[in-house]
C-alpha cells in the first residue's frame, strides 16, 4: 500500500516525514467528503417513472395534451426543432417533478391516447400568433402555469368518449370570450369613472367658492343676482362638458339644488304622499 501510495506522488521528496506525508491525503479525503451530499432522487407522484428523451413516441399523446391544455398550442403547428425544444422542457420538468400531479398518473397517459385518437381537430379559436420563443430559452419562457395541471382524468376520459371534441377546447374559446369581454366592460368603467370624477370636481369646486362667498339674503335683489351668475357659470359648465363628450347634465344640477325645478318636484312628491296616505 505504502508503496503504491508513493508511486501516486512524486516519491522521496517529502519520504522523511512519513506523518506530515500522510497529512494532505487525510486533508484530501476530507475535503472530498464535506463536499454538498448528492441529490435526493426526486420522487414522482404516482410512483411515476423518469422519462427519456428517447420517449417521445409513447408519450406524444400526453405531451400533446399538454401543451394544448398548459399553453393552448397544438403540436402539429409546431416545426421539428420547435417540437423537439418543448418535448425537451416537458421532459426535464416532469422528471424535476414540476408538472402538476395529475399528469403523472397513469390513467392520465391512457385517456390521453383515446382522446388523440377520436379527436380530429377543429378549426382552432383564433388567436394572435404569439412570436415563438426558441426551443433553448424554453424553460425560461414556461411560466408557472404547469402548476395547474388539467382536471382529474376522469374528466378527460368522459370528454374522450363523448365524441371526437379536443379536452376543453370549447372552454379555451369561451375562456378568450370571457376575457375580451372584461376588456370592454373596463373600458367602458373607466370612462364612467372619469366621467363622475370630473362632475364631483365641478361639484367640489362650486362648493368651495360658496363657502368663500357668504350669500345674499334669500329673496333680495342680491340674491338674485347670484342666482342668475350661478346659473350662467352652471350653463358655461354644462355647455363645456357636452363639448367634452360627457354625459348628459340633468336640468336639476343646472339649476343648482335649490333650483325652481327641484322644488316642484319635491312639492309634487310631498302632495302625492299626502294623498296615498289619505286614500289608505
Amino acid at each position: 500500500h505504502h508503496h503504491s501510495h508513493h508511486h501516486s506522488r512524486r516519491p522521496r521528496s517529502r519520504s522523511r516525514s512519513p506523518h506530515r506525508d500522510d497529512d494532505p491525503h487525510l486533508h484530501k479525503r476530507k475535503r472530498h467528503r464535506s463536499r454538498s451530499p448528492p441529490p435526493r432522487p426526486v420522487v414522482l407522484p404516482y410512483k411515476a417513472q423518469k422519462l427519456h428523451k428517447s420517449q417521445y413516441e409513447e408519450f406524444k399523446p400526453l405531451f400533446q395534451s399538454y401543451l394544448d391544455i398548459q399553453k393552448q398550442i397544438h403540436l402539429e403547428d409546431l416545426d421539428e426543432r420547435e417540437a423537439k425544444g418543448r418535448w425537451k422542457s416537458f421532459v426535464g420538468r416532469w422528471n424535476r417533478g414540476d408538472l402538476a400531479r395529475s399528469w403523472y398518473d397513469p390513467s392520465m397517459l391512457q385517456t390521453a391516447k383515446e382522446t388523440i385518437s377520436t379527436y380530429r381537430r377543429p378549426t382552432p379559436p383564433t388567436r394572435p400568433m404569439k412570436s415563438r420563443t426558441e426551443p433553448e430559452d424554453e424553460e425560461m419562457a414556461d411560466s408557472d402555469d404547469d402548476d395547474f395541471g388539467p382536471a382529474p382524468p376522469r374528466d378527460l376520459a368522459s370528454h374522450s368518449r363523448a365524441g371526437p371534441t379536443a379536452p376543453r377546447l370549447d372552454d379555451i374559446a369561451y375562456r378568450d370570450e370571457l376575457i375580451s369581454e372584461d376588456r370592454s366592460r373596463e373600458g367602458m368603467n373607466y370612462r364612467d369613472d372619469i366621467r363622475f370624477e370630473r362632475k364631483q370636481d365641478r361639484k367640489a369646486q362650486k362648493d368651495r367658492l360658496e363657502e368663500l362667498l357668504p350669500r345674499a339674503d334669500p329673496g333680495s335683489r342680491e340674491r338674485q343676482l347670484e342666482k342668475k351668475r350661478e346659473t350662467t357659470s352652471t350653463l358655461k359648465e354644462f355647455k363645456d362638458a357636452k363639448e367634452a363628450g360627457d354625459a348628459e347634465v340633468g336640468e336639476s344640477e343646472l339649476m343648482g339644488d335649490d333650483g325652481i325645478d327641484q322644488y316642484k318636484k319635491q312639492k309634487k312628491e310631498m302632495e302625492r304622499k299626502k294623498t296615498e296616505r289619505e286614500l289608505r
